[in-house]
């Protein structure tokens, strides 16, 4: 079937949250257990391939929402798939792992003739209100649209999204409540408003802002309880509340270094990198 690894990685997404046995959330993680009562049953390990190969193609990290909005676009289409489709979508975790063997110039021709794929089976989707093709061109979009630029330093819309869902969390590590698109056009408005305040380290820190909140939540998803509690002190110095607005002086105490250093130090030492596309590392990131 032609671009049926395309097809393959749209789809996939869904069964992280389609059986009720698997969960996906900020504090674990993704589990490895069986997702689903199909067979093949569809594993965690497999939902985590298709994330990274569809990171990969677009050059970035996803937020939470994004990879949910993903889950939910294929909702309907995986109660009929059949078998055939099912062994297909296991064909990732293969591409996934060769990803291991590729070094940084060998990446760049596999990404773009990925790239190549997605965008056509996305173009020939053109006008049928299709969720997961919109939000693949969203998430080009958002790498390109600039909430501040100048010559040292750019922050785009990806950035922003990863920042607000960032703010919602150390607001409530248990229960974060999670941005809307006002939050986080309320989120772009107070970086823009505030930018010229900020130290170039804080500035520096927005840029690719999406990086960092990968490894603050892979750091968090794999700690223990006396890591947490020394990181969730950062957060509570803050004063951030749930679902309250942020002020850009909130958002400049956010993106000191000093509170998620630790983390990402964290984080690097487990092996995890934020620009690293395939499953050699053990823990699957939510």
């Amino acid at each position: 079937m032609k671009n049926l690894k395309l097809m393959v990685l749209f789809v996939a997404f869904v069964l992280c949250c389609f059986a009720p046995v698997f969960s996906a959330d900020v504090n674990n993680g993704i589990n490895e257990q069986y997702i689903s009562e199909t067979t093949p049953a569809i594993t965690g390990k497999v939902v985590d391939a298709h994330i990274r190969v569809m990171e990969f193609v677009v050059g970035t990290r996803m937020t939470i929402a994004q990879k949910q909005i993903f889950v939910k676009a294929i909702a309907d289409e995986s109660k009929t798939m059949d078998e055939e489709q099912l062994n297909d979508l296991l064909e990732v975790v293969g591409l996934a792992e060769s990803l291991n063997k590729l070094n940084n110039t060998d990446a760049e021709p596999v990404r773009q003739l990925l790239e190549k794929d997605f965008d056509a089976t996305v173009a020939s989707l053109e006008g049928q209100n299709d969720l997961a093709a919109n939000q693949y061109k969203k998430i080009k979009e958002n790498l390109v649209k600039k909430v501040v630029s100048n010559s040292e330093v750019s922050v785009s819309r990806q950035s922003v999204e990863a920042l607000a869902e960032y703010l919602a969390f150390i607001a409530n590590t248990k229960n974060p409540v999670w941005p809307n698109e006002l939050t986080i056009d309320a989120t772009a408005m107070r970086v823009r408003t505030g930018f010229t305040s900020y130290t170039e380290d804080e500035k520096n820190a927005l840029e690719d802002f999406q990086l960092t909140w990968y490894l603050i939540r892979a750091a968090w998803q794999n700690a223990d309880a006396k890591h947490r509690a020394e990181w969730q002190k950062e957060f509570d110095k803050l004063g951030l509340k749930p679902g309250a607005d942020v002020t850009s002086a909130n958002i400049k105490a956010a993106i000191n270094t000093e509170v998620y250093s630790d983390m990402l130090d964290y984080a690097t030492q487990m092996g995890i990198e934020p620009i690293e596309w395939s499953n050699k590392t053990t823990s699957l990131i939510w």
